[in-house]
């Protein structure tokens, strides 16, 4: 038996020029680390390569990519916020005479740019795909384009390749159980890239996959983890003797279903991600969203999920056709009225691949713009009822009252007066207890802020009377840390971040002449 030549592959995460607050990457440092979770695509790929390969994986945020050895084949995944920078690296190792490999959802959807500077685009799902790249790669008979008319059998999955990570500077791992979503957002990609019918994961292939993995903090990257609550109950079964703390995402009807929320945090849930997306009723009709109107009640909602000791990441969207800016004060009062202190809060974007796209470019909405300040604080759309800085500054300015320690403060009082987040989470070392105790008590004692003071010896109170683990209650006080941090670094920035707004602001859509519009 002949042995196949050995070949260098780099796999490439590129950096982000501009990142917003929820990438959590200031909390990242707090924890000692570079990044919170690298993409979930580089370790994946790994997995599916042969093993007369030699695989290095490098993602920017955490560290710089070596001149040396120069590799025979480079595969760069792509989102619109890290563009820019992935053609820079295309071109670069096409240059030392690499074969380049864009993957991801900007090149998927946006082939024909992606080719200017790479040789292949695999658009879609690479599980089928990337064994053909490389078997063409190896007899140089590579193919410009490699998509696959239908979607993967994805009830088993290999393990990632962490191992190939440098994972002493990223804080958790990603992990997928399902693919595919039945609704049709017409600002997400998630249908365009995995179609509407779901597809499910064997859940003992997942149980090896968390025995594997190198920690014991995840993330679901699933778009709803509790859409099929019957699969979600086994998974909940299934995980809950493996002592793991983790975060996901699901639609706000997962309230409905006490004994899953039950099961959720027994298994050691302690977020989830829903998207509100907007409390104005005509914008969710008008971005399909419609399964945000029906069902069960947002306080209610709320207050069930909180009552098992699970936090909400809320996440809003503003921007649509029917939004002004009164939006901004609309969601910081609900996010006050119902002490929901992580708000994810974005604008609106139009990705390419979505029905939004589509529709804005046929209108001509699109903004000339660099893809790499599509991250969700930026303006990257003609707006229907607001120009572009009044927008950016609103946002900017509301996500600054968010994150005061005074409105921290108010939202802590009732959120953990119940006593429901007395869960502990998942352990930690000695040094990093260590570590974490020090900070919180610098900043939060040595401060000249008075609610941030406050603030603390709140949250010690209530950790001293049972009403909050105090992993919990630590880990609150050096989330917000986080986001305030990274909210500051806005505001260092604002000269330029306003500058590059007004040098494309152009006034509300409904205000331009007809004559521009297509």
């Amino acid at each position: 038996m002949t042995t196949s030549k050995p070949y260098t592959l780099f796999l490439l995460s590129p950096r982000q020029r501009f990142i917003n607050y929820p990438a959590h990457s200031e909390l990242a440092k707090i924890f000692g680390k570079r990044r919170f979770m690298i993409p979930l695509a580089l370790p994946t790929i790994a997995a599916l390569t042969p093993d007369h390969y030699a695989i290095h994986i490098f993602d920017e945020e955490i560290e710089k990519i070596p001149d040396h050895p120069i590799p025979d084949i480079v595969g760069i995944t792509t989102l619109a916020a890290t563009a820019s920078r992935a053609f820079e690296l295309g071109d670069h190792y096409r240059k030392m005479g690499a074969i380049v490999v864009y993957g991801g959802p900007y090149a998927s959807f946006q082939s024909e740019k992606a080719l200017q500077h790479g040789d292949t685009v695999v658009v879609g799902e690479a599980e089928v795909l990337w064994a053909m790249v490389l078997e063409d790669f190896e007899q140089g008979k590579l193919k410009s384009i490699y998509s696959s008319p239908s979607y993967v059998d994805y009830r088993r999955s290999k393990p990632p390749r962490w191992d190939l990570v440098n994972m002493k500077r990223i804080f958790q791992v990603a992990i997928q159980v399902s693919r595919g979503c039945p609704f049709n957002c017409d600002f997400c990609l998630v249908t365009k890239t995995f179609g509407r019918k779901m597809r499910y994961r064997d859940i003992d292939n997942i149980v090896e996959e968390i025995r594997a993995a190198p920690s014991k903090y995840f993330f679901f990257v699933d778009d709803n983890l509790t859409i099929n609550k019957r699969y979600a109950n086994e998974l909940m079964e299934a995980i809950k003797p493996l002592k793991i703390s983790w975060g996901c995402m699901c639609s706000i009807d997962v309230a409905r279903d006490d004994e899953l929320l039950k099961a959720m945090a027994d298994a050691g849930c302690f977020n989830i991600l829903i998207g509100f997306e907007s409390l104005n009723p005509d914008s969710l009709d008008a971005s399909n969203k419609h399964h945000n109107r029906r069902g069960t009640i947002y306080e209610e909602a709320i207050r069930k999920i909180h009552a098992h000791g699970i936090h909400i990441n809320a996440s809003f969207v503003v921007g649509f056709d029917n939004d002004t800016l009164e939006e901004f004060d609309r969601i910081f009062d609900f996010t006050l009225k119902h002490h929901l202190p992580n708000v994810n809060l974005h604008l609106l974007n139009a990705p390419p691949g979505s029905d939004i796209y589509t529709r804005y470019q046929l209108e001509g909405r699109l903004m000339n713009c660099n893809p790499e300040l599509g991250v969700g604080h930026f303006p990257t759309i003609h707006y229907m009822k607001m120009s572009q800085i009044e927008l950016f500054d609103k946002y900017m300015e509301t996500i600054k009252r968010l994150y005061s320690f005074d409105t921290v403060l108010q939202k802590a009082r009732t959120l953990f007066s119940e006593g429901t987040f007395t869960r502990e989470g998942g352990e930690i070392s000695g040094w990093m207890k260590a570590r974490l105790s020090w900070i919180t008590i610098k900043e939060f004692l040595f401060t000249t802020d008075s609610k941030k003071r406050e603030l603390f010896f709140l949250i010690i109170h209530l950790i001293r009377t049972d009403k909050i683990a105090i992993d919990k209650g630590l880990g609150f006080l050096l989330t917000m840390l986080g986001y305030n941090r990274h909210i500051l670094e806005h505001q260092r920035h604002m000269d330029i971040y306003r500058k590059l707004v007004i040098e494309q602001d152009q006034g509300a859509w409904e205000k331009l002449p007809i004559t521009n519009n297509q």
